[in-house]
């Protein structure tokens, strides 16, 4: 899959985003940003509008947020058949939260099955915020000109699926924010329980400021210079010992409702995550083996979230109305855009197989059309001189049989060439023609060669002369473009295979190359042709 998708994380405090674009397995981080932000509607709307101008709009884009407006809620319901789960799940939701789900855009997450009293349940994860909330972040991007939002989530899943393949143990992530500790535990790819904590990055800086008396500013700078130096660990002890106090009683919840995918590891990040010694403090508290989250590309790790919404964005909860999701026919129009003709060219091919289905005998025998044809420019004859009015029916006949012919030599061409065609040689338009005049002088030497053209010194052209070649009454002269799919270095072999399949049969024959032409084609080398050929028509 082609990205050029820009992931933005909104957080507590700040507001991060990532620019990918590539493919989905070969992908490369092209710019970054990280904003401070106040955590209100009207900053929000002042940042996003300046990543429009540094970034552009031709590109779509993907949101995580971190915020208490997206409620998570873990449940669970009896087993029951997938018709009948659908209503249980919207029914215990507005149970447990006491809220409508009509003004609703959530999403149920089954998170497996576990027993609950010595009975057998299925457990859910349900994720959502008011329409309110999501149409006002819709807003902010409609505003700026980002039309094509297509995701809308909390960021607790970008940072699941950050940790890459974990197995199905269970591991943790703490999100050290400004405002607010995230807390997430996760079992394979799953977010089994997501909690946030009050006490987070400022809250140390709140210790400062009533213990020295500090301002927030020096505050901010002392905890990011010493962090729990033997001067401030007394200070700083209280807000610590209530954040481990917290992660301790979230871990022992979870243990004795999983005992058997109890926590093993736990991962850091986040602003907080870089005060001097904090890291080393839980280690020493908690009994879990901590470590930091690692970034699985060369970026700080600030924007993992952001890049883990570039690189998911089709597997993550999406809390978009269903109508604004990834717009598939938009891209769908793009991409027949590009390849449209290629396309129309395959289905007719595929239409003609299947209409022609049971004709299996592709002896095309020649038969003189001579009669035929004196009487069809007799025809086309009176037809330059009559009026309409005036024009005999029998006149018509004649044009009418001739397209009839041309039609059948259509379908059997089309036909012919399904069978002959390479798979990694696509064409793009088939065109009949009267005569054409061919240049012989520019003519390549493979064409020469496949024409079997042997040009003698009395019948060269004169350099720069096309002649016009006459075509006799029992062929169509034809044009074929198109592409060669494949490995530069065996493009053309492709194009003389190709040109080889079609001269096995006396139906296509006198194959020039017109013109060929190296192109890059959706970041892929590709070889754009055109063929000039005889066709010989196929009589009813």
């Amino acid at each position: 899959m082609n990205l050029d998708i820009l992931g933005i994380d909104i957080g507590t405090v700040s507001v991060k985003y990532v620019r990918c674009k590539g493919t989905t397995g070969n992908s490369i981080i092209s710019s970054q940003g990280d904003y401070p932000y106040k955590g209100d509607f009207d900053d929000l709307k002042l940042i996003i509008e300046d990543i429009r101008i540094k970034e552009g709009i031709d590109c779509e884009v993907a949101v995580g947020i971190s915020s208490s407006d997206i409620l998570k809620k873990t449940f669970t319901i009896p087993i029951l058949p997938r018709k009948e789960q659908r209503d249980a799940l919207n029914w215990t939701a507005a149970k447990a939260l006491s809220i409508s789900l009509d003004d609703m855009a959530y999403e149920h997450l089954m998170l497996g099955r576990v027993e609950e009293k010595g009975v057998m349940k299925d457990e859910v994860l349900f994720v959502g915020a008011q329409k309110g909330y999501i149409d006002r972040v819709r807003s902010v991007f409609q505003h700026a000109g980002f039309l094509e939002l297509i995701l809308i989530t909390d960021i607790a899943f970008a940072y699941i699926y950050a940790l890459g393949e974990i197995g199905e143990r269970s591991v943790a992530v703490i999100d050290m924010g400004g405002k607010r500790t995230g807390l997430y535990i996760a079992s394979g790819r799953r977010l089994m329980f997501a909690r946030e904590i009050l006490t987070a990055s400022e809250s140390f800086s709140d210790a400062l400021m009533s213990g020295p008396g500090l301002s927030f500013n020096e505050a901010e700078q002392v905890k990011k210079e010493r962090g729990f130096d033997e001067g401030l660990t007394e200070i700083l002890k209280i807000p610590f010992e209530r954040l481990a106090g917290e992660i301790q009683r979230t871990f022992s919840v979870y243990n004795q409702h999983y005992p058997d995918k109890a926590v093993t590891q736990v991962y850091v990040t986040g602003r907080g995550a870089k005060i001097p010694k904090l890291f080393e403090k839980l280690q020493e508290t908690l009994v879990e083996e901590v470590d930091h989250l690692d970034t699985l590309h060369a970026i700080e790790d600030k924007y993992i979230p952001s890049q883990a919404l570039c690189m998911n964005v089709d597997v993550l909860p999406n809390l978009l109305p269903e109508g604004a999701k990834r717009r598939e026919t938009g891209k769908l129009i793009r991409k027949f855009t590009m390849f449209g003709t290629v396309a129309i060219a395959a289905i007719l091919v595929l239409v003609s197989i299947g209409m022609w289905r049971s004709a299996q005998n592709f002896d095309l025998r020649l038969k003189a059309e001579q009669i035929n044809l004196d009487n069809i420019k007799k025809g086309m004859a009176a037809l330059g001189i009559r009026t309409i009015a005036a024009i005999d029916p029998g006149d018509i006949s004649f044009i009418r049989s001739e397209i009839k012919k041309k039609d059948v030599t259509f379908i059997t061409l089309l036909k012919y060439l399904s069978s002959r065609t390479p798979k990694d040689v696509y064409l793009k338009s088939i065109e009949f023609g009267g005569e054409f005049p061919v240049d012989l002088a520019a003519l390549s030497p493979e064409a020469k060669k496949l024409q079997g053209q042997q040009a003698a010194p009395e019948a060269s052209p004169k350099p720069g002369a096309a002649q016009i070649q006459k075509i006799p009454d029992n062929e169509y002269p034809v044009v074929l473009k198109g592409y060669v799919l494949g490995e530069s270095d065996a493009l053309e072999l492709s194009l003389f295979n190709f040109i080889l399949a079609l001269k096995d049969s006396t139906f296509i024959r006198q194959i020039d190359i017109i013109n060929k032409e190296n192109k890059t084609l959706r970041g892929k080398q590709v070889l754009e042709f055109s063929l000039t050929a005889r066709c010989v028509k196929h009589e009813l």
